[in-house]
Formats: C-alpha cells, sequence, structure tokens
C-alpha cells in the first residue's frame, strides 16, 4: 500500500510547464491523501527555502528534496551532495554564456542556469570536472556527482523507513526518470515528455478533477500493481 506520495514541482503542482502559477486542483486532492494517512512530499530542482516553504504552506508532511536530490527535508535537513565550488559556477556561464536562475542566490550544491538547451560540449566539461549535469526542460543543472534527484528520494525514503513499494511518484520532466527509479508506482501527467510516460505505471490530467479522483481513490484503495 502506498504511504508516500512525491511530487515534482513544476509542470506537475503547477497549472502549466512554463508558469508559477499553482495548480490548485491537484493541490486540493493531494491534501486528501495527507487526511488519509498518506504524506505528501516535494521533490524538485528548486533551492530548499523554495520548497521548504511550499511543503508547510501546501499542509504537506513528507518533506522535500531539493536541488535535484541534493538537499533532503524530513523532520531534519540533510545535504547529500558536495557544496558547490562558486568558481565552477562562474566557468560554466562564462564559457556557455548561460544565465543564473534566480534561485541560484540559495542553494548549496546543484545550480541551474537558462536556457535549458543541454549541448554535448557541456557534458563534455562536466565530465572532465567530475560534475552531474542534466536538463529539466526549463533549466540546465549541474552538481558536484554523485548528485540526481534518485539519490535524494533515496535517502528521503530510507528516512521515513519505506520500501519503494511504498512509495509513488509524480513528474513531468525527463529529470523524474530518476525519481521513477526509486518508487513502486510512477505516474506522469498528461502533458510530460513522451520518454518519461513511456516509464509510468498510470498516466493523469492534473486539470481534470475526475481523473484525480478515480486516481486517488485507487492509492487510498490499494489498487494498484507495479512494474
Amino acid at each position: 500500500m502506498i504511504k508516500l506520495v512525491l511530487s515534482d514541482l513544476d509542470g506537475t503542482l503547477t497549472e502549466e510547464r512554463n508558469t508559477y502559477k499553482l495548480n490548485l486542483t491537484i493541490i486540493e486532492k493531494l491534501r486528501i491523501f495527507e487526511e488519509n494517512g498518506i504524506k505528501v512530499a516535494i521533490v524538485s530542482g528548486n533551492s530548499f527555502p523554495v520548497l521548504r516553504g511550499l511543503h508547510n504552506y501546501l499542509g504537506f508532511s513528507g518533506g522535500v528534496v531539493a536541488e535535484n536530490g541534493c538537499v533532503v527535508f524530513f523532520k531534519s535537513k540533510v545535504k547529500v551532495c558536495k557544496d558547490m565550488d562558486k568558481r565552477k559556477v562562474e566557468e560554466f556561464k562564462e564559457r556557455y554564456k548561460v544565465k543564473d536562475s534566480w534561485q541560484n542566490l540559495y542553494k548549496e550544491c546543484d545550480f541551474s542556469f537558462t536556457p535549458p538547451e543541454l549541448k554535448a560540449d557541456m557534458r563534455e566539461w562536466a565530465n572532465i570536472n567530475g560534475m552531474y549535469i542534466n536538463s529539466s526542460g526549463y533549466a540546465i543543472h549541474i552538481a558536484f556527482n554523485p548528485a540526481g534527484k534518485n539519490i535524494g528520494v533515496r535517502k528521503l525514503i530510507e528516512m521515513h523507513g519505506l520500501n519503494k513499494n511504498e512509495v509513488a511518484a509524480i513528474g513531468d520532466s525527463l529529470t523524474d526518470l530518476e525519481m521513477f527509479e526509486e518508487v513502486g508506482l510512477k505516474i506522469a501527467v498528461s502533458d510530460a515528455e513522451e520518454e518519461l510516460k513511456r516509464s509510468a505505471n498510470l498516466i493523469i490530467n492534473t486539470k481534470d478533477e475526475r481523473d484525480l479522483s478515480a486516481f486517488m481513490k485507487k492509492v487510498i484503495g490499494g489498487e494498484f500493481e507495479y512494474r
């Protein structure tokens, strides 16, 4: 039975993929999980202060995985990646003419940049420097290896004392493939990347209240089989 639901933020809890406006329909449904004893956590590349605040104000209790897996919170905060060398941030920006995310001011390990197009020479630079690099479709992320949502999700599940078949994850982007590696029930939103949809057990329309209600009843009732 599912005891913890992990949700990505951008494109999953927002109305559209490129907006900050929250989708109140899915948030209302996730709160019903909490009322039924299923904790909800937020997993995202966003900074810890942003996610920690949202987690509290949205009424969730499952914790936070911030900075693409590098910072984890459930009752206490844990860093699972090395702190970023700010000289590497400046080198990356200068070499590839990318712009800082506004959230880099509040980050410790994983730093993000726009535009989000990830190029082969960027991967080569990251490999030479022992760094993780990925694109969420919203921004390019760099961090020292090991990094990625899978590492942070694994730590959060350990902090809860659960196994993967007791955990579900909802996402929309290719970085959520890393999150899917660590859970039993994999859910893609209807406008997710096609590769993520192919990896999912279920696809849901987060703007359709009937679709969300049917999904919730199945999760609460323990009706899903996992891959």
